[in-house]
C-alpha cells in the first residue's frame, strides 16, 4: 500500500512539474512567432519572366525551393539544405543543363548564389521532374534570401536557352 501510494505521489509530482515547465515555456514565447525551420518558396517558372522575355516558348515548371534550416537558440541560421523540386513541361525534347537561385531584382539578371548541382540531361518528351538537394550553402546566403526574397529568382536553363529558359522571382515563403 505504501509503495503504491509513493508511486502515485511521484507520478503526480512529475506531472505537475511537466505542466509547470509547459506553462512557463509557453509564457516565455507568447507573442513572439516561432521561426520556421522549413520555409517553402512555391514557384511557377515561365519564359515570359526571363530577361529579356522569351517569346514563343510554350513551357513552364511548377514546384518549390525549400530551405531545411538548423537554427541556434537565438534563432540564427547555423546551417541548412536547399531542396529544388520542379515538374517541367516543354513542347518536345529538351536538354536541361541548369537550375539555380540567382541574386537579382525583377527585370535584372544576376549571379548564381545557390546552384542545384543539376547534371545536364536530355528528356525526349519534354515532361518530367527535377529534384535536387544542396548541402553546404552558407548560412549568410540563406538568411539574405529570407530577408529579401524579392531580390532573388530561380532559373531553369536549357541547351537552347543557356542564359535561362524559365524564371520566377522569389517571394515570401510558406512555412511548414
Amino acid at each position: 500500500m505504501k509503495r503504491t501510494m509513493l508511486s502515485a505521489t511521484l507520478v503526480l509530482a512529475a506531472a505537475a512539474a511537466l505542466i509547470a515547465v509547459g506553462v512557463a515555456g509557453g509564457a516565455a514565447t507568447k507573442g513572439k512567432p516561432k521561426l520556421s525551420a522549413t520555409p517553402v518558396f512555391k514557384l511557377k517558372l515561365k519564359p515570359s519572366q526571363e530577361v529579356p522575355p522569351i517569346k514563343g516558348l510554350k513551357a513552364d515548371a511548377v514546384g518549390n525551393v525549400t530551405f531545411d534550416l538548423t537554427r541556434n537558440a537565438a534563432g540564427a541560421i547555423t546551417s541548412g539544405e536547399v531542396i529544388f523540386y520542379f515538374n517541367y513541361k516543354f513542347p518536345g525534347s529538351v536538354t536541361i543543363n541548369g537550375l539555380h537561385a540567382h541574386q537579382g531584382a525583377k527585370g535584372t539578371n544576376g549571379p548564381i548564389v545557390v546552384s542545384s548541382g543539376l547534371v545536364e540531361f536530355t528528356d525526349s518528351d519534354g515532361e518530367g521532374n527535377v529534384t535536387t538537394v544542396v548541402i553546404g550553402t552558407p548560412a549568410a546566403t540563406l538568411q539574405a534570401i529570407l530577408d529579401n526574397p524579392r531580390g532573388y529568382y530561380v532559373n531553369l536553363h536549357t541547351s537552347v536557352n543557356t542564359d535561362g529558359a524559365l524564371r520566377e522571382q522569389m517571394h515570401n515563403p510558406k512555412k511548414r
